[in-house]
């Protein structure tokens, strides 16, 4: 086997392991540049798939290759961008023609990793994930204007950028700018005398995307400039995008001409995500990086964490990190440290032993002590195992603790009904949702409603 059919076979090997997103993302455009004694040299086509790739892939795609050529490999990536550099690779077998230069230039300068595909849809962003979408389904200037709002890390950017990536690739000249650099650019314009070359730049594109408005407030000059930009146009039918942290009406010194343009088409907020959504984004951000959450870890981050989904990205990432570098497998203490180190609110209250086997009965409709009895009925058993679980994992309480309170029982009998517990919650979609269901009530937050047959299953 010659070192190109190696080089392809181990990207067929990281396709199978990887998701679909996550190859076309980081992978699809890698290629084999050249190979000499062992060392394979490949190339992305930016420095964020470099990064990547080295801090999250590196080594597996070295273990692969070196498996499949039956030798010690090393790989080494490097940033190789064919727009920019005329000459041949040493093995040209592109996939793909590249993009044309002007497509190109707008598409490098985004994040790769801010796509449709990687965005993680909930309740919370459904509307804003359809209208992106929508505007680049639909003939250009369609909707216009269009403002995305919401907090910080809620998604704005990623759906910005994926927005300006999918117009760019569809033939439309789009310019993503943030309301920062953008206020540069127009400085700089007048102080060198080029108003007339920075308002052509803007007025004759097809989509101008503004992000980060709410830096315009108290910003007489830009916020002219960027209504006389939309009133430019909106005569050309075009496309002018927003996002912003906050509603227009609630900026500071911001003309009424400025709001009127700003409000003027639909509006989607980007709310914080809900409990569903939080574990989805943290399912996604692992799956990128090849890490299986297991599921008291995974539950302890999303309850802790019900900020952004910028949050939720930078727990996987650290915690992903920290057990790579300490070496231990990835637990419900090893998300506690992590919580710690990102200033991660405590629990509004401490759960106590009592309340979890108060909360635990009441959810099974039994008495605690029907929990502390000798019963062994099938109902009793399991509501039994899941105290000594959520007690294990929720309060303080040493393991005699627990058993004692639940009838005196020894403590490797708590050991095995935690571990039975936890084995089964990876494929009972009922059980956790019992789990979930109990950790909301000693959290205070309103039950959701629970099914017949999730309870009544373990009696049948």
């Amino acid at each position: 086997m010659n070192a190109k059919d190696a080089w392809l076979a181990t990207l067929g090997q990281l396709q199978i392991q990887l998701n679909r997103s996550t190859y076309d993302t980081w992978l699809r455009h890698a290629e084999l540049l050249g190979y000499e004694d062992g060392r394979f040299v490949v190339t992305v086509p930016h420095a964020y798939a470099k990064d990547w790739i080295d801090r999250h892939l590196l080594q597996s795609m070295t273990r692969t290759l070196s498996d499949i050529f039956r030798r010690e490999c090393e790989v080494q990536i490097i940033v190789w961008n064919p727009v920019e550099d005329q000459g041949e690779p040493v093995l040209d077998y592109a996939e793909e023609p590249p993009l044309p230069e002007v497509v190109s230039a707008v598409v490098s300068a985004l994040n790769p990793a801010y796509t449709f595909e990687s965005f993680v849809v909930g309740q919370a962003n459904r509307y804003p994930a359809l209208l992106a979408r929508a505007i680049v389904d639909s003939a250009i200037g369609k909707y216009s204007p269009v403002l995305f709002c919401g907090g910080k890390g809620m998604g704005k950017t990623h759906l910005l950028q994926a927005i300006a990536r999918c117009l760019a690739r569809q033939g439309h000249t789009v310019i993503y700018v943030t309301a920062e650099d953008f206020t540069t650019e127009l400085v700089s314009a007048i102080r060198s005398q080029e108003n007339a070359k920075f308002r052509e730049k803007y007025r004759q594109a097809d989509a101008v995307i503004l992000d980060d408005l709410q830096f315009v407030e108290r910003k007489v000059s830009t916020q002219n400039e960027i209504v006389a930009i939309w009133d430019a146009l909106r005569n050309r039918q075009r496309a002018m995008i927003f996002a912003s942290d906050r509603l227009p009406c609630d900026m500071v010194k911001v003309s009424k001409e400025a709001i009127s343009r700003f409000q003027a088409g639909p509006i989607a907020n980007l709310e914080p995500p809900d409990l569903q959504l939080r574990l989805d984004i943290l399912d996604a951000k692992a799956e990128q990086r090849g890490l299986t959450l297991p599921y008291e870890a995974r539950s302890l981050i999303a309850a802790r964490l019900d900020a952004s989904p910028r949050e939720l990205e930078s727990a996987v990432e650290q915690l992903h990190t920290y057990t790579q570098l300490t070496g231990q497998p990835i637990t419900a203490q090893a998300a506690r440290t992590v919580l710690k180190t990102l200033g991660a609110p405590a629990s509004q209250a401490a759960v106590t032993l009592q309340a979890v086997l108060e909360a635990t009965a009441a959810h099974y409709r039994l008495t605690v002590g029907d929990l502390a009895s000798r019963r062994r009925t099938r109902i009793v058993a399991q509501a039994r195992q899941l105290a000594m679980y959520l007690a294990r994992e929720l309060t303080d309480a040493s393991l005699p603790q627990i058993g004692e309170a639940l009838g005196g029982r020894d403590h490797s009998t708590v050991v095995h009904g935690c571990a039975k517990i936890n084995a089964a919650l990876a494929s009972d979609t009922a059980l956790a949702q019992d789990v979930s269901a109990i950790r909301r009530q000693l959290n205070g937050s309103p039950a959701v409603a629970t099914t017949p047959t999730q309870r009544e299953r373990v009696a049948q």
